[in-house]
């Protein structure tokens, strides 16, 4: 899982190496950029005895991202992840102190997502198993 983390994170340096840092720059490159890192949408993690669900790679790519619609446990995406909005100076910024969610722990074996981005184009349907845990 390791490797897989850092394959895409070499992978996201060197694609934003590439592209301008304006959000402009990156409208219509978030899909070829979430389509490579998909594992890393969600994050698990157990803390303080609480099941908490990140969704920080989703809010730093925010700005080509009109809304995020995920499920616990099915396929159902019937509930959604409030982005924050696009700041055009600072596009990869987390500007939220709460980028997750808090569940009773144990609560998810997995989350489903699907993402609608700003051209109105639709991901397809990515599952993370809640072994996707984040080390810290």
């Amino acid at each position: 899982m390791m490797m897989r983390i850092i394959c895409a994170a070499v992978t996201i340096v060197c694609c934003l190496a590439a592209w301008p840092a304006d959000a402009q720059g990156l409208v219509g490159q978030e899909p070829k950029i979430l389509d490579l890192t998909k594992a890393s949408w969600a994050y698990f993690r157990d803390y303080n005895g609480r099941q908490l669900v990140y969704f920080t790679h989703l809010e730093s790519y925010r700005c080509g991202i009109s809304r995020v619609r995920y499920s616990l446990d099915s396929a159902a995406l019937d509930k959604v992840w409030k982005l924050q909005p696009c700041d055009p100076k600072a596009p990869h910024s987390i500007t939220t102190n709460k980028p997750y969610i808090s569940l009773p722990l144990g609560t998810a074996k997995s989350i489903t997502l699907q993402l609608t981005f700003k051209d109105g184009a639709l991901s397809p349907l990515v599952r993370i198993d809640s072994s996707n845990q984040l080390v810290r």
